[in-house]
């Protein structure tokens, strides 16, 4: 049998809008919080570094510091920095955490009990927290937020994420997360999202052990469970809604979905286009030797590229790893060790496999067989895509489905969504505090109006 925790959180004054006085929180399944220790972790030089420690944190009081180096997780050596963060992320809320770090040359011994991670508090809307058997011994914890106070069958919104991992929970800090939280609130849709296997409680491979063919298939899984188990989804109007990277799994997810009977009435992506993941790739490697002035000079592109455009063929078309390909020339070695987020057995944090899965991937392909209104969101300024790759999408959809598919270009933008006054500065992330989440779910409101018409 399984137990519900219900938790109500009341907000008043100028955190709720009008109608969103309360949101509740419902904990089912047998997937176990995970732990809030209060810190955070990246990888530098091989080692796990702290990032950043939270004020009036568990690891606060115990002593962590940023700058410190986890050598050590429960009396266990971190011989592998990623092995070591996926271990840190499966910690157990109301466990103890034992740390060894070293800070200036000295290793000392931390401990610290870590509180279980609250469950999100989404203005206006009321989450369900469950788990799904995905099967090949991963189990996912799925998301689903529906208005406060709405009764009856809802139009739905299945979310893929970015390629970076992390939770997909609401954070009332990203403001990319409180417009999508005010999108589906006033939209009156239910929002489901999937905990990747290496995400928040689920359990299956680590981030930099994922690939590619197994994230979709857990999406198509989880995604199909929710619809069937919930009957206050409707599985006759349901939108998808993919994110950078994400924009190539939407597809692929939507189609599977479609094909299973599930009727997809939109689909709306930013920050990923249409063309080959090959291309994609290289399109990655222009925009790092173009925009980096001061590193590059405009006379050694061409050489450059065309070394880069070997190594990618033999990584992604040969399906070599990297480490191999190095070993060709002194030539290969030079590129690999340049290629932007290539790093020892993982690429932009995921393994070799989940790009080479990509590249074999038909995504235009897939756009053309979908029987769904279709949105592609660009930000001017993205550091990584293409405007030609995102126009793609709608100039094919719309061929054979004339006026179906639309293309909204936004001024400015980077990649996500943040203004700047040259793509050299966006390059470069320069800070900058102008958004524009808003103009990406005015343009998504109006596809979702049309389709429910």
């Amino acid at each position: 049998m399984r137990h519900a925790i219900v938790i109500l959180v009341f907000m008043i004054g100028l955190t709720a809008s009008a109608g969103a006085a309360h949101a509740a929180a419902t904990l089912a399944g047998d997937l176990p919080r995970r732990a809030a220790p209060g810190f955070a972790t990246d990888v530098a030089d091989g080692a796990v570094k702290v990032v950043r420690v939270d004020k009036g944190s568990p690891a606060e009081a115990a002593g962590l510091r940023v700058d410190d180096r986890i050598a050590a997780i429960d009396g266990a050596a971190v011989s592998n920095a990623l092995d070591g963060r996926d271990r840190l992320r499966r910690t157990l809320g109301g466990a103890m955490l034992r740390l060894g770090v070293v800070r200036g040359g000295a290793r000392l011994d931390i401990a610290l009990a870590a509180p279980a991670r609250p469950l999100e508090d989404m203005p206006g809307m009321d989450s369900f927290y469950d788990a799904v058997d995905v099967g090949g011994g991963a189990r996912l914890r799925t998301i689903t937020a529906m208005p406060a106070g709405e009764r009856g069958r809802l139009p739905v919104l299945l979310f893929t994420q970015w390629v970076s991992c992390g939770s997909i929970e609401h954070n009332p800090q990203s403001p990319w997360r409180r417009a999508v939280a005010d999108f589906v609130r006033t939209q009156g849709l239910a929002f489901v999202r999937v905990e990747r296997a290496s995400d928040g409680d689920s359990e299956g491979p680590a981030c930099h052990k994922l690939d590619y063919d197994t994230e979709v298939r857990h999406y198509i899984a989880a995604f199909d469970a929710v619809l069937s188990a919930n009957p206050r989804l409707d599985p006759s109007r349901v939108f998808v809604l993919g994110s950078s990277l994400g924009s190539t799994t939407a597809p692929l997810v939507a189609l599977a979905l479609q094909e299973r009977g599930r009727r997809v009435l939109g689909i709306a992506v930013q920050g990923g286009g249409a063309v080959t993941y090959f291309e994609r790739m290289m399109g990655f490697e222009r925009f790092y030797l173009e925009r980096r002035p001061e590193a590059v000079q405009p006379h050694e592109i061409h050489d450059q590229m065309i070394k880069r455009i070997h190594f990618l063929h033999e990584y992604l078309i040969a399906g070599r790893s990297p480490d191999t390909i190095a070993r060709d020339s002194a030539e290969m070695a030079a590129v690999r060790a340049d290629i932007r987020g290539l790093g020892a057995g993982e690429h932009y944090g995921r393994p070799y496999a989940w790009h080479q899965q990509a590249a074999k991937r038909n995504i235009l392909g897939a756009w053309a067989s979908l029987k769904a209104r279709v949105l592609i969101v660009f930000g001017e300024f993205d550091q990584f895509e293409t405007a030609h790759g995102h126009a793609l999408i709608a100039n094919m959809v719309n061929r054979l489905r004339p006026g179906t598919a639309r293309f909204v270009e936004i001024k400015s933008a980077d990649h996500d969504l943040v203004s700047h006054r040259t793509a050299e500065e966006a390059y470069a992330d320069a800070p900058s505090t102008i958004r524009n989440d808003k103009a990406f779910f005015d343009a998504f409101a109006q596809t979702v109006g049309q389709a429910l018409r």
